[in-house]
């Protein structure tokens, strides 16, 4: 957001929001305003086009704001490079998919939820898994990072820095084969009087 919209939007909240409170608590009359617009303001034709200019402007820097959301959340959404035979886009969701599909097959980690951002000079993916086996952490995350960064470059080429952020959510070990213990099934209500 640039500082005019950031500028235009506070004075208007500031003047609704007081022309709002003064209203309701009576500090402000309609009669009153609408007689001092009628009689002071639009008396002369330079008032006249200056509120029009005013009301112009607001509007314009409104319309910025919108089409700014719009055309940052569209482009944020694919990954775009040009080829020797033309354009390439890539969407986000098609490579977190494939992220998710690459790390599932490691018995590791479950339940991996990849989120791909394009930031200004790099791409970041940050995962978010549960870990079922017992590995040195800082050995795994490094082969899981590096695993990660080959396939984004295998994918996108060498020109894209990529930052691989890994969050393990939770760590379930299974238990070890053979060894696990038959569990009693629990009588309900058994500790009741």
């Amino acid at each position: 957001m640039g500082f005019i919209t950031i500028l235009v939007y506070m004075v208007l909240s500031l003047f609704v929001g007081t022309t709002l409170i003064g209203l309701s608590v009576d500090l402000i009359a309609l009669p009153v305003v609408f007689n001092y617009i009628e009689k002071e303001l639009l008396v002369d034709v330079y008032s006249r086009i200056s509120m029009c200019l005013v009301g112009m402007i607001i509007i314009l820097v409104w319309l910025r704001y919108v089409f700014a959301i719009f055309r940052h959340s569209r482009k944020d959404k694919a990954i775009t490079f040009e080829s020797e035979q033309g354009k390439v886009s890539v969407t986000l969701f098609a490579i977190e998919d494939m992220l998710r599909k690459m790390l599932e097959e490691r018995t590791e980690v479950s339940h991996v939820k990849p989120r791909v951002f394009l930031r200004k000079k790099f791409i970041e993916i940050v995962t978010r898994g549960i870990l079922t086996s017992e590995v040195n952490l800082v050995d795994f995350t490094k082969e899981i990072q590096e695993s990660v960064k080959g396939k984004m470059s295998s994918l996108l080429g060498e020109g894209k820095e990529v930052k691989v952020n890994l969050e393990i959510r939770k760590v379930v070990l299974k238990g070890k084969k053979g060894l696990s213990e038959e569990k009693e099934p629990e009588i309900p209500f058994r500790n009741y009087e």
